[in-house]
């Protein structure tokens, strides 16, 4: 009986440790459910600065330097953890949602701020 409960506690552990190394966006249930509840928040709360495209170029989003959200280099080069800690944090100008959304919620604005990713042929042409 030990050594089955010992078993349990190490599976578990390396379950959550792969968890936790695996990109939040691969966490989300991709149905569409989840992407319209994400872009709803997104439009609520974001849409403001970031644009409801995400290229922060609405009138706010200009005058706090907001951060162009579908730049393919920003997007290689952020992690899922950063974006899902400025979201909570709010950098610079940006306000604090850690408050506001709920764990899930900021996960599925990680995952949707993916998915604005413009490849680069295509910014070049906007």
């Amino acid at each position: 009986m030990r050594a089955g409960k010992l078993m349990l506690t190490v599976l578990s552990a390396l379950f959550l440790s792969l968890l936790a190394t695996t990109p939040l966006a691969l966490h989300q249930p991709s149905n569409a459910q989840n992407t319209s509840d994400a872009a709803n928040l997104f439009d609520k709360n974001c849409a403001k600065c970031h644009g409801k495209d995400g290229r922060a170029r609405t009138l706010r989003g200009r005058s706090v330097r907001a951060r162009n959200l579908t730049d393919a280099k920003w997007q290689a080069k952020e992690t899922d953890e950063e974006i899902l800690a400025a979201i909570k944090k709010g950098p610079k100008a940006m306000p604090s949602f850690a408050k506001k959304l709920s764990q899930a919620e900021i996960e599925s604005l990680v995952a949707y701020v993916r998915s604005l990713k413009r490849e680069k042929q295509e910014e070049k042409k906007k």
